[in-house]
């Protein structure tokens, strides 16, 4: 009988989807919040969190790692819309 073991489904928070988005960026870099917030919702396309929400712990972790940060979601948003 071949039975496959049962795999919880783990939730990332939206903590640790900022900080595997992060995990690729070193001390000094610039991060873009456009970038971030895309990674991030390709991480966790079920992510109920804001844009201005993890915008927010993005700049938090950004300036804990000593990265810069790029305001550049707005623009992107702007564009979507018109």
């Amino acid at each position: 009988m071949n039975v496959a073991p049962s795999v919880p489904v783990v939730d990332l928070t939206a903590q640790e989807l900022v900080s595997s988005a992060l995990s690729k960026f070193g001390a000094g870099d610039i991060i873009s919040t456009s970038a971030a917030l895309d990674a991030i919702r390709r991480l966790s396309p079920a992510c109920q969190d804001s844009d201005d929400h993890l915008v927010e712990l993005v700049v938090i972790a950004a300036i804990g790692r000593t990265m810069g940060v790029l305001f550049d979601h707005r623009s992107r948003q702007l564009a979507r819309n018109e």
